[in-house]
């Protein structure tokens, strides 16, 4: 980080009075520093074409993502100014809603991009919000996601970081994932999101479906499914991301690793959907049908 020292004392003096993951200060940080390298001073001291220029270049999914680093640099700023007197830019207090709509892209919302979902991943509080996100993300879902809800601490051999259902499938978890998992089947505990901040007590250690301990409702595939789309609706109204949906992260996920297998093979979309890895690849993600190649060129052929 740009004068690291300074803003490691920022985040711990943030950290203190507000909940947000540690983790989301220092991928903003991550974010300013080639800006601050480049023109060789310190965010807190951009002027506003400065900091318009540098929200552009982020590519950010949403305007509400834009505001929400835009009221991190200006705390950061009032923090400079109050606790080390320094002469710091009134930028970010200047910038509003209208100054930063046409630093979004307009093409924003067709795919999530690897980076952004370990960057929304990184501001969620509980390890399963994460695991669920990651899950999705890798294809594990199922119909009604009764895949996703099933998963539990027996499935998983942690030697060789697979995970078995019950019909034989077996699934190589990549480490992040695996990471998540672990932490979440032992995960007592819920942050819940939004204004008042509250933790409940959880049901169901061993399992990443678990209930808070004073809800009753009767089981059903409609109950779990409806356990995921809430999480998923938490999550984006959380990071302020509208597209952020089931399908979104679900359909980013496949197309993320199309395109590596398509970069890795030099095949064309249609040949690569063809080949063993192709037909692995819809499989996973939930494409079974005969026709699968022609509706997967068909979803793709313009991103591609």
């Amino acid at each position: 980080m740009y004068q690291s020292e300074m803003k490691e004392g920022f985040i711990k003096d943030y950290l203190r009075s507000r909940v947000v993951a540690r983790t989301s200060l220092y991928s903003l940080f991550r974010k300013t520093e080639p800006f601050e390298d480049k023109i060789k001073k310190d965010c807190s001291q951009f002027n506003q074409n400065e900091a318009l220029l540098m929200y552009t270049e982020f590519k950010a999914k949403s305007i509400y993502v834009l505001l929400n680093y835009n009221s991190i640099l200006k705390a950061y700023c009032a923090w400079r100014n109050y606790y080390h007197k320094e002469n710091v830019t009134e930028s970010y207090k200047d910038i509003t809603i209208e100054l930063l709509k046409p630093c979004v892209p307009k093409e924003s919302n067709k795919f999530l991009s690897r980076e952004e979902i370990i960057e929304i991943e990184d501001q969620l509080y509980n390890w399963t919000d994460k695991a669920i996100l990651e899950c999705l993300w890798e294809g594990i879902s199922g119909p009604s996601m009764i895949d996703l809800v099933n998963i539990n601490k027996n499935m998983v051999d942690t030697e060789e970081k697979t995970l078995y259902f019950s019909d034989g499938r077996i699934v190589q978890l990549p480490d992040r994932l695996y990471e998540f998992l672990i932490k979440a089947f032992d995960e007592s505990e819920y942050m819940c999101y939004g204004a008042s901040l509250r933790v409940k007590k959880l049901i169901g250690i061993g399992n990443l479906y678990k209930e808070r301990d004073n809800a009753h409702a009767t089981d059903s595939n409609d109950k779990y499914f409806r356990w995921v789309y809430r999480k998923v609706q938490n999550f984006r109204d959380h990071v302020g991301i509208p597209g952020l949906t089931m399908k979104n992260i679900h359909i980013s996920g496949m197309y993320y690793y199309l395109c590596q297998g398509l970069k890795e093979t030099g095949l064309d979309l249609k040949s690569f959907l063809r080949s063993e890895d192709g037909e692995n690849l819809a499989k996973k993600y939930g494409f079974h049908s005969d026709s699968y190649v022609d509706n997967l060129t068909h979803r793709f052929k313009d991103f591609v």
